[in-house]
């Protein structure tokens, strides 16, 4: 089991720390400097998928091809109801048929190794626990 640690830091805003010492501040959406909740899930789909990805391409591209990940979500009614992963991927010097070939490829293995997508598609069991 991984975990991280949130700690209140000021009104509506905390400070996320993970076991290597990383840290980001999640707050309400449009506090400067910070993450809301949603962002955060975006970006877990961006960093996750374009992970998955990034070992198909830098075999097919070399290890210096530029990529660029973007998430647009849709809420409705207090939820999430649509995620758009898109991996936008200079393809130069492929011809056509090969350019075909790896982004099918580079899709399925996304689809194959990114535990987020697959958690969020699959759906999670969350509980809460509020401990004096």
């Amino acid at each position: 089991m991984t975990s991280i640690k949130a700690t209140r830091t000021s009104p509506n805003t905390y400070t996320v720390v993970n076991d290597s010492g990383a840290q980001l501040h999640i707050s309400t959406p449009g506090v400067p400097g910070t993450f809301s909740p949603a962002e955060l899930l975006q970006a877990a789909v961006a960093g996750c998928a374009s992970l998955s990805a990034e070992a198909q391409l830098a075999h097919h591209l070399g290890p210096d091809f530029q990529a660029t990940a973007t998430v647009d979500s849709t809420e409705s009614a207090g939820l999430i109801t649509d995620l758009l992963f898109q991996l936008q991927v200079d393809l130069q010097g492929l011809d056509p048929a090969a350019q075909d070939k790896l982004l099918a490829s580079t899709a399925k293995k996304i689809d194959r190794l990114c535990a987020i997508k697959r958690s969020i598609h699959n759906g999670i069991n969350t509980q809460t626990v509020i401990v004096p």
